[in-house]
This record gives C-alpha cells, sequence and structure tokens, in this order.
C-alpha cells in the first residue's frame, strides 16, 4: 500500500508475504510495534507478496493454477518496487522476498546498495513439506536463507538457536523474542476463582495440531482420574474422541484473548526437530501474559518461555513426565493461580512489546 512520506522521518520498505493483520506471524513478531516506531519518526511502506484473495486460496488442496496467477501477482508488485528501493533507508525484509524460488529480488536489493534488516521467526532454512502445496519444499529454495542473511545489513530472529546459526553468517545479528502486547494480553479485569470443571487447553494451527500426539496418551490416563475439559482453538479440528469432555473451538482473530483467557492450564507439546528448534515458544508466551500456568516440551524454546517448576513445567516427551506435570496442576488450584501470576510476570520483563521496544528502534538507526 503505496503512502506519501513525510520528510525527515526514516524511510522504510517494509516487505513481506502476507497483508497486513492477515497471519499471526506477523501481527506479533513487527506489525504490533508500527504505531510506536512511526511515533518515533520511522516511517513504512509496507508490500506484500501476497493479496487477500491469494490468501482465500492460499491452504486449500489444488487451484494450482489460480495460485500460480498469484504468485506471478506478487512477483510483479516486487519488481515495480525495486526501482524506488533506494530511496528508502532501509528495506526491512520479513522472511523472504517471494515464498518461491531463488533470492531473485534480494538479489536486486544489494546489488543496489540497500541496507536490508533481515528478519525471521522460524527456521526456514529447513525444508518442510506442506500438504496443502505439495509442491513447495522442491521451488521453496530454502538454501537461499543462508544467502540473504550473509549480506543482509543487520539480521534480526527470535531465539539463542537462530541467533547461533545467523552468527555463522553475519556478525551483526541481533536477539528480538516475537512478543505480547502487554495492554492486549492480559488477565480478565474481573480475576475470581474459577470454580468447576478446569480447563487443559491448546491453540495453534493446522501445521502444529500434528503436535498434539505427543500428550494424547497422557490426557486419556488423566481422565480416569481427574473431571477436567480439553479444549483446542485452531482454524481446523484435530479429533480426540476418547476425551470424554473434549470441545473444538474455531480461532478467531477477533474473539482470541477471549477464548484463551477460559483456559486453567495451556499446553505446548513440541518435537524435538530441527524446525523446532527455530521456534520462540510463542504458545507460552500467549498463556503466560494471560496469567495461566502452561506445561510446554523442553524440547525447542520451551525451558527459554518457561522457568520450569516456577511460572509451569517443561517436560520430556514421554506420557509419564506429561501426566506428571498435569496432574500436580489439576489437583492444586492454588499452584495453578500462583504460576500464572508468576508466569505473567516474567513474560513481561522478557517477551512484551515493552520490554522489546528499544530493541526495535535500535534496528533503524541511521548511522549503523
Amino acid at each position: 500500500m503505496a503512502t506519501s512520506i513525510p520528510d525527515g522521518r526514516i524511510k522504510v520498505l517494509l516487505l513481506c508475504p502476507y497483508p497486513k493483520g492477515s497471519v499471526p506471524g506477523q501481527r506479533f513478531r513487527y506489525e504490533q510495534y508500527l504505531n510506536i516506531l512511526n511515533a518515533n519518526g520511522i516511517h513504512f511502506e509496507i508490500v506484500p507478496f501476497l493479496d487477500s484473495g491469494a490468501m482465500r486460496i492460499l491452504y486449500t488442496r489444488g487451484n494450482n493454477a489460480l495460485k500460480a496467477l498469484h504468485v506471478l501477482a506478487g512477483f510483479a508488485r516486487r519488481f515495480a518496487i525495486l526501482p524506488r528501493a533506494r530511496k528508502y533507508d532501509f528495506v526491512f525484509l520479513f522472511r523472504e522476498a517471494s515464498p518461491v524460488g531463488p533470492p531473485i529480488i534480494e538479489w536486486f536489493l544489494f546489488a543496489m546498495g540497500c541496507k536490508v534488516i533481515y528478519d525471521f521467526d522460524d527456521a526456514i532454512f529447513v525444508a518442510q513439506k506442506s500438504n496443502a502445496n505439495p509442491f513447495m519444499p522442491y521451488i521453496r529454495c530454502a538454501w537461499k536463507v543462508g544467502y540473504i542473511a550473509g549480506r543482509a545489513h543487520i539480521v534480526s530472529v527470535c531465539n539463542p538457536y537462530l541467533v547461533e546459526w545467523a552468527r555463522e553468517r553475519n556478525d551483526r545479528v541481533v536477539l528480538i523474542p516475537t512478543t505480547i502486547d502487554e495492554n492486549y494480553h492480559k488477565p480478565p479485569m474481573a480475576a475470581v476463582e474459577r470454580l468447576g470443571r478446569p480447563i487443559i487447553g491448546w491453540t495453534g494451527s493446522h501445521s502444529t495440531a500434528k503436535y498434539l500426539e505427543l500428550v494424547r496418551a497422557s490426557l486419556v490416563e488423566l481422565q480416569k482420574r481427574y473431571d477436567f475439559e480439553f479444549r483446542v482453538i485452531c482454524d481446523h479440528d484435530p479429533g480426540f474422541p476418547e476425551i470424554m469432555n473434549y470441545r473444538f473451538v474455531k480461532w478467531r482473530q477477533e474473539t482470541e484473548v477471549e477464548d484463551l483467557s477460559a483456559f486453567d492450564i495451556g499446553l505446548m507439546p513440541v518435537p524435538d526437530g530441527e524446525w523446532e528448534k527455530g521456534k520462540v515458544g510463542f504458545k507460552a508466551i500467549q498463556y503466560s501474559g494471560l496469567g495461566m500456568v502452561s506445561v510446554v516440551s523442553e524440547a525447542g524454546s520451551g525451558r527459554e518461555v518457561v522457568v520450569d517448576g516456577e511460572t509451569g513445567y517443561a517436560v520430556a516427551n514421554d506420557a509419564a513426565s506429561w501426566t506428571a506435570a498435569l496432574e500436580r496442576l489439576l489437583s492444586d488450584p492454588a499452584l495453578r493461580r500462583e504460576m500464572g501470576r508468576s508466569a505473567r510476570q516474567y513474560i513481561l520483563k522478557k517477551y512484551s512489546v515493552g520490554a522489546n521496544v528499544k530493541n526495535y528502534l535500535k534496528l533503524f538507526e541511521v548511522d549503523k
């Protein structure tokens, strides 16, 4: 969306995959900082690769010809903006300039001498399969992440594993975790003691719902001794017919905080894989920001976002460990509340917008 940029401000061209406000990754990675940065004299022109029409069919099976047309339109938008790219003080590149193909756009940006701030929040250098788009791993060119990181002005990533990976390619790497806005993710105003059946909950997308297999056996075992509801907030129902009190809630941005606030215990199961090592543990960050205790896998970023035994439990990926941690919390409502309060305090210090806005401002210092 092209806009006129006032003179005297730092001018930033922001290249991202999706339209503003359409995906959680962009919303919580950088979009919630845009108003603050603009108030500090940093103005953005945002040019997504895909438009809203592409978003409607992106994760559906088939429609390959129409998807291809949207990709061509995305490349057209990228090439149209290139002649003006040198007029900006910085190019802020989120993940990649295009979701497929080699780094052609990035090559032009570097050749023109643009200062590229390269930001990513996953191990996107690891090829991933896609059920909706099975050819994606072959045409995405994951190797380009290393090419871009090695030539960027600054690389910004979300966890220590990605910092280590990026520093093998670039000396200018900063750690800025994916964060919550403390004024958005906050416990309900009326903090009353919950009565009745506690709710164990999980939120995520179709791509991470498979991780729930890590806790399925524990939930089945626990329901023999405890009366609880298992609630899933997602874009599709993963199905738990063996859980007596199972409820699926369709994810909606308009009600995401309200829906999450119903949980008593938040789950974040994560396998120990190369892709998962690049995760920031955002589910637990959300739960904790709402004053909720979490049980998470110690794999990935689990032990970074949850202080084991203080703000929740970080457990090994076996049924006995998950069962023991959940049983402690199900049997002790007071412990759940105490850990939940500690969890919010911990997250606000490390994983909130307020705690990280200075680091974002430093990215755009023109004398660097």
